[in-house]
């Protein structure tokens, strides 16, 4: 009985290897996507185009990269100028589309904003336009040949900090010939300085330098720190005043100072 088994065991084996394929492209070869799948994005960090993007609550919202800068990049990657890549997108010889960094994936979707590019959520992934987690929109320029990215009022918060992946690439059964966009966006508010300060009952005074604040008061205000200093010091112009944290409100103006003036006490 034992060696009816093994035999049986010996012809299933030998009938197993005989059903192998001798053509190993068959494991190897690469994978077509289809009209609705999105393609694997092939690691490449040569492609790969990062900019710190710095926006401000009370100033700058927006931030544009023109693509003629990045010319030989688009050349050797994609074979072509970026006037070429963009020309591409209206004969279907390039695409361009968001990128799905978690999943590492190119996203064929449609456009949501202005018919030239999307709104994005906090997470960087494209979203509707009324998405309540919108933060930003990333549009291209044909005529201007440029990426502009701007905050959209779910955005306009200090202390924003989001990632925005866009690429161009030559369309065809991957898109391995790319070059992509990265976006660090950061929202920062000049008018605003969060400072700690601790009391000891060896030291009740904190002094805080003005200078310290330097590059804050010349943004706001729009002069030298020096000019600021000797306008504050008349309290005329320009007043030290009480802000309200619970509601954002000014509760006073400088009119009801309650420590030596200008100054308040609580």
């Amino acid at each position: 009985m034992k060696k009816n088994i093994l035999l049986a065991l010996c012809c299933c084996s030998l009938l197993a290897f005989a059903g192998c394929s001798d053509d190993y492209t068959d494991a190897t070869s690469k994978h077509i996507y289809g009209e609705n799948e999105n393609p694997y994005l092939k690691t490449n960090t040569n492609a790969q185009v990062t900019s710190n993007v710095a926006l401000e609550v009370n100033g700058k919202h927006a931030y544009v990269l023109n693509l003629s800068d990045y010319t030989d990049k688009f050349e050797e990657l994609m074979g072509m100028s970026a006037d070429a890549a963009v020309a591409g997108l209206d004969t279907k010889a390039t695409v361009f589309y968001p990128i799905n960094t978690t999943r590492n994936q190119w996203l064929k979707t449609a456009y949501t904003k202005d018919g030239a590019g999307w709104y994005f959520n906090s997470v960087g992934q494209p979203c509707s336009a009324d998405d309540a987690d919108g933060k930003a929109t990333v549009t291209l320029d044909k005529a201007a040949k440029t990426l502009n990215v701007e905050l959209t009022e779910g955005g306009i918060v200090a202390g924003t900090v989001f990632t925005l992946n866009v690429g161009f690439a030559v369309n065809g059964p991957d898109y391995d010939d790319y070059v992509r966009f990265t976006f660090e966006v950061g929202v920062t508010d000049p008018t605003v300085s969060v400072v700690s300060v601790t009391f000891s009952s060896d030291n009740a005074t904190v002094t805080l330098p003005v200078e310290d604040y330097k590059e804050n008061i010349e943004t706001v205000f729009d002069m030298s720190i020096e000019e600021f200093l000797a306008k504050a010091a008349d309290n005329t112009d320009i007043k030290f005043c009480l802000a309200d944290p619970s509601t954002e409100e000014w509760s006073d103006m400088g009119e009801n100072y309650t420590a030596n003036a200008p100054g308040y006490s609580g």
